[in-house]
């Protein structure tokens, strides 16, 4: 599975997918940004409990920015 989402409206030299990458890594999840995008790659295997945290702590993230 394979998830992504484009974040709009920054300036390239904010990196801010750098930033979203290293707030999560943190707090334990563990995404890929690639310049304006977060990508989400969990293993095959992984609990509705991994996934929720995946989501909502990416989305915490993004919403303090």
């Amino acid at each position: 599975m394979i998830c992504a989402i484009e974040l709009k409206g920054y300036a390239p030299k904010e990196r801010i997918g750098l930033k979203i990458f290293q707030e999560a890594l943190k707090q334990g999840v563990y995404i890929r940004p690639l310049g304006h995008v977060i990508y989400f790659m969990p293993p095959y295997i992984f609990t509705q409990e991994q996934l929720k945290k995946m989501i909502d702590t990416t989305y915490e993230i993004v919403k303090s920015l």
